[in-house]
C-alpha cells in the first residue's frame, strides 16, 4: 500500500472521492503512486500534454494561467484533498489549459494517463464518474464569473472566500467556520485588487463578523 491511512481518510472525506464506488476508489489507490515536490517547483506547465491525474495530500497548490507577456496570473489556490489534471486526463493528454506551482512542499497521490484509460476501458460507466468532479468545476466557475462583473469589491472578496472555503476537499459542502492558510497578497492577486485594499475590506469583513484574520491565514464563516 503506497498510502497512509490518513492519506486514504483524506481523500474519503471529499465529497467527490467520497461518492465513487468502492471499486474505483481502490483501482485509482491501486493504480496510483507517490510524488513529492519542492516549494516552487511546477507540477504541471501550461501547454504541455497531460501525463496524468492527482490529488494534493500534504501541502498547497497555486493554479495560474498565462496572460500573454506578464507573469502567469494566478487563478486558484488548492490544499490538501485538492484534486488536479483533471482535464487533460479526460481528454486523452491533451495540452493542460493551466499551470500548476507547488507554493509549498508537496506531497500528492498521481495517476498516470495510461493507467487512467485502463480503468475506464474495463468499465466505461467510471468515466463520467470522475468527470463529475470536472463539472463540478465548470458550475463554480460559472457563478465566479457572474460574481466578478455583479458586486462590489467587498462582496466579491467574500464570495470568493466562501468559494475557497467550499472548494476544501473539492466539491464543495464545507459547512461552519474554515481555515484558509493563504496570504493577502494571494487574495489580492485572487480578486484582482491591491493588496491594500483587500487588507481594508478584510478588515470590513473580520468587523461584520464573517472572517478571522491570522497570520497567512483567514478563517470563514461558511
Amino acid at each position: 500500500m503506497h498510502f497512509t491511512v490518513q492519506d486514504v481518510d483524506l481523500l474519503r472525506a471529499g465529497p467527490w472521492f467520497a461518492a465513487l464506488p468502492q471499486a474505483l476508489q481502490e483501482l485509482i489507490l491501486a493504480n496510483s503512486g507517490l510524488r513529492s515536490y519542492r516549494k516552487g517547483e511546477v507540477i504541471t506547465r501550461e501547454g504541455e500534454p497531460a501525463k496524468g491525474m492527482g490529488a494534493v495530500l500534504d501541502g498547497q497548490v497555486h493554479l495560474t494561467r498565462n496572460v500573454g507577456n506578464r507573469a502567469d496570473a494566478l487563478v486558484g489556490v488548492g490544499h490538501a484533498g485538492f484534486w488536479f489534471g483533471i482535464y487533460g486526463t479526460l481528454s486523452g493528454g491533451r495540452p493542460s489549459i493551466g499551470g500548476l506551482v507547488a507554493a509549498t512542499p508537496v506531497r500528492a497521490l498521481f495517476l498516470p494517463l495510461p493507467a487512467f484509460e485502463r480503468i475506464v476501458a474495463d468499465e466505461p460507466r467510471y468515466y463520467r464518474m470522475v468527470a463529475g468532479i470536472l463539472l463540478h468545476r465548470f458550475a463554480s466557475l460559472h457563478g465566479h464569473l457572474a460574481v466578478a462583473k455583479g458586486l462590489a469589491p467587498e462582496e466579491r472578496l467574500r464570495e470568493r472566500l466562501l468559494e475557497l472555503a467550499r472548494s476544501r476537499g473539492d466539491g464543495g459542502g464545507a459547512t461552519g467556520s474554515v481555515a484558509l492558510d493563504v496570504s493577502q497578497a494571494e487574495l489580492a492577486k485572487l480578486v484582482g485588487l491591491s493588496r491594500q485594499t483587500v487588507s481594508t475590506l478584510l478588515g470590513r469583513l473580520e468587523a461584520r463578523g464573517l472572517v478571522d484574520i491570522g497570520f497567512r491565514r483567514v478563517r470563514v464563516l461558511v
